[in-house]
């Protein structure tokens, strides 16, 4: 772990800014359509066009979405001609929306916690 994170280790609370941003992270990602986006954007970059298509909605409604996602660092764009390509930020964004994806899997699949020792799992499973 890095050691910018140490302290948060030791600490009871969240300081109230890294709070702020975290939840507004969660906020970002509350919208259907802004999680469809980073849901298609973790497996490749898309324009604004391209992405409209999957999510049957507006090209303008998209770039919407799309600005309060970058307002959040959860996607980045790069320029190639006149055309504008997002992506998601960084390996921790897909990190987090494939683990909220594995959560569902266990809750929908009313699985254990597999972090908890095989006989709390063996308990779980038989009751």
């Amino acid at each position: 772990m890095h050691n910018r994170h140490a302290a948060l280790l030791s600490a009871d609370a969240l300081p109230e800014d890294l709070l702020d941003d975290v939840v507004d992270i969660f906020k970002a990602l509350s919208d259907g359509t802004r999680a469809q986006l980073i849901y298609l954007l973790t497996r490749r970059e898309y324009n604004v066009n391209e992405i409209s298509q999957y999510v049957s909605v507006s090209p303008s409604a998209v770039s919407h979405h799309l600005a309060k996602l970058r307002a959040t660092r959860l996607v980045r764009t790069r320029r190639e001609g006149n055309q504008i390509y997002y992506s998601i930020d960084d390996v921790h964004v897909g990190a987090l929306f494939r683990e909220a994806l594995y959560h569902l899997d266990h809750v929908r699949r009313n699985l254990s916690d597999p972090s908890q020792p095989v006989e709390a799992q063996l308990a779980a499973t038989n009751s």
